[in-house]
């Protein structure tokens, strides 16, 4: 009984080994940001200790309940995405010839060697963190905003849902042009069609002028005269947003 015990946990040891091969940059990343958390509560539970009152039982079973009700909260989400990748990419392989143009899948044992010519679609699913990059909305990061998986269908039929446990790309430029993405709070593998999906276009930063101009789109004619005649007190760009406003607005009174 205890070699049958033994020799499971050493296949899947083996199995966890082969799944992660390629990429082990998420899981470390997730314990890095939990070591923050950890020791953040040593920190607050030093700090609570010496005012507390209560006695010290008292004392380690709040910060202790608190602590694992905390972490597991925090966590819950992680720990479903890994699973669920886990899943789904149980001994899978992945390589990828970006020179060539040629992936290779291995899938528990079997071998497939595919042309990027042949792939009809690839969808990127991110985090909902990351759909910053085409609206510029500013959003909060949680433990799971890096989690990911890489939908990939071919022509024959074949499909993929490989995750950034297995690869480590998701998050830089897609090196397959016709690319789509989709950006989820949690992004657990859904194998249903992705028709939400969308081109990545980045947003354009705008510039201190594009600013000034929508922000003086209310002012009338006498408080842009009043930034022209007195342009020291102004940065640059506001004088020169007040121009292109004032003047926009005389056009439009000449047209009338």
């Amino acid at each position: 009984m205890k070699c049958f015990i033994l020799e499971a946990i050493k296949n899947g040891f083996y199995t966890l080994k082969k799944t992660y091969k390629l990429h082990y940059k998420l899981l470390k990343k997730v314990l890095k940001e939990n070591l923050f958390i950890f020791l953040g509560f040593i920190f607050l539970g030093f700090i609570f200790g010496l005012f507390s009152e209560t006695k010290d039982a008292e004392y380690r079973t709040i910060m202790l309940l608190t602590f694992v009700g905390v972490m597991l909260l925090l966590n819950l989400q992680t720990i479903i995405l890994l699973i669920d990748y886990y899943v789904r990419n149980k001994e899978t392989i992945v390589e990828i010839d970006t020179a060539s143009k040629y992936i290779t899948i291995s899938k528990k044992g079997h071998f497939k060697k595919y042309e990027f010519s042949e792939i009809e679609t690839s969808t990127y699913h991110l985090g909902i963190y990351y759909k910053q990059a085409i609206d510029n909305w500013v959003r909060e990061y949680a433990i799971h905003s890096d989690f990911g998986y890489w939908d990939l269908k071919f022509k024959n039929g074949d499909r993929y849902y490989i995750s950034n446990l297995i690869v480590d790309f998701l998050h830089e430029y897609a090196f397959i042009k016709k690319t789509k993405y989709r950006f989820r709070f949690f992004p657990y593998i859904n194998t249903s069609n992705s028709k939400k999906a969308v081109k990545l276009k980045r947003a354009k930063e705008k510039t201190n002028i594009e600013k000034f101009v929508e922000k003086f789109q209310s002012k009338n004619e006498k408080q842009l005269r009043e930034i022209l005649d007195n342009k020291t007190k102004y940065q640059k760009d506001a004088v020169k947003a007040a121009e292109i406003v004032l003047k926009r607005k005389n056009i439009d009174n000449n047209q009338y």
